[in-house]
């Protein structure tokens, strides 16, 4: 019985997710959103609808004001590369150029001397063999451009209908939250008492394990930007607040991390001849994934409750399953297999199975 009902709900919500996502994404953020509104109502005697409509538009600007200093912080750090990138580029191309008289150039021409000196067989099917490697890389790049141009007609097409989608979820989280006793009235009727039970513990379970992530999370981030705040101060790099906010951020980014915005910093150093720039930004790059790597299980264990051998466990079988979206999601499966086991809920269903 216990498996039938598994499989039956895979399949509904594999059919039925597509259609139903907006407003079980409106469910949850009611959830998230009915204790402040329901302090506004019983504390300061504001009307629900009223109240609902405080909160959310709170949390819209809070919203918009993040991104507004992040996309200030962007602009002005932006604005500084537009004017060094000629100089950079300048440099690069002097480097270019130095790299192409003292070391291509003498190597092709050794390298033609060699092919001069071969058969005429021999030159025949080099040249063969390098006109289909031309072919080809020729043809990788069509066909990369040309998935690329088909793919623009559904990327435009994609921002009319998440735009509706949006409008949706706002329009349902502010009905539901308005409703929630109501509508939680009317579920707990058709819920057994004891499915009750155990689903409000998982709830509490999920809600402390998902703050708990939350919490690792920034704290792994603001490590993270301040060891790369005071590298770059050290080393005397510009707009080293904007640079180090940045690269906190995309260290959430799974196995890309702040190599994104390093590495290739890295390797225009190098080119560049900039030797001292190269050692103090790989030293500081090779510093922030090492404490990452040696804090990160300690302070998710610490905020989560969980194991980082377990962590590493199923952090490895998502990567297995579904490849990078396993990664992305194995904090979710982490965190609800973790509540599952904690509230006794498995260890029901098995008394249920055995018995």
């Amino acid at each position: 019985m216990v498996v039938a009902l598994i499989i039956v709900a895979y399949y509904i919500i594999q059919f039925s997710f597509l259609y139903i996502y907006p407003f079980l994404l409106s469910f949850l953020l009611a959830a998230w959103l009915n204790p402040s509104v329901s302090y506004l109502q019983n504390r300061w005697k504001i009307p629900r609808g009223f109240a609902t409509i405080i909160v959310i538009l709170t949390i819209f600007l809070l919203v918009i004001g993040l991104i507004i200093l992040l996309i200030t912080e962007i602009v002005q750090g932006s604005n500084y590369l537009a004017e060094r990138i000629p100089v950079y580029f300048d440099s690069f191309v002097k480097v270019a150029e130095l790299i192409l008289v003292e070391h291509i150039l003498p190597l092709y021409e050794t390298l033609t001397s060699y092919f001069q000196a071969l058969d005429t067989s021999h030159q025949a099917t080099i040249l063969e063999n390098f006109k289909q490697f031309l072919e080809t890389i020729s043809s990788s790049v069509r066909n990369f451009i040309q998935s690329l141009v088909f793919r623009i007609p559904s990327i435009v097409g994609f921002f009319p209908g998440a735009l509706t989608t949006m409008i949706f979820i706002l329009l349902a989280t502010f009905m539901m939250t308005n409703d929630w006793d109501y509508i939680t009235k009317r579920l707990k009727r058709f819920v057994p008492e004891t499915v009750l039970f155990y689903f409000d513990d998982f709830r509490k379970g999920i809600k402390q394990g998902f703050s708990g992530y939350v919490k690792a999370q920034l704290i792994l981030i603001f490590i993270t930007a301040f060891i790369i705040l005071v590298g770059l101060l050290i080393l005397g790099i510009n707009h080293a607040l904007t640079i180090a906010l940045i690269s906190a951020i995309v260290d959430l980014l799974p196995f890309i991390g702040t190599g994104i915005i390093f590495v290739p910093w890295i390797v225009y150093a190098f080119i560049t001849a900039n030797y001292s720039l190269t050692i103090g930004i790989t030293c500081l790059y090779m510093t922030v994934i090492i404490v990452r790597q040696l804090i990160e299980p300690k302070i998710i264990s610490a905020n989560i409750g969980i194991n980082p051998l377990v962590s590493l466990m199923i952090l490895f079988i998502s990567l297995q399953l579904w490849g990078i979206i396993g990664v992305i999601f194995a904090p979710f499966i982490l965190i609800s297999c973790y509540v599952l086991f904690r509230s006794g809920i498995l260890l029901k269903i098995l008394q249920f199975i055995k018995g």
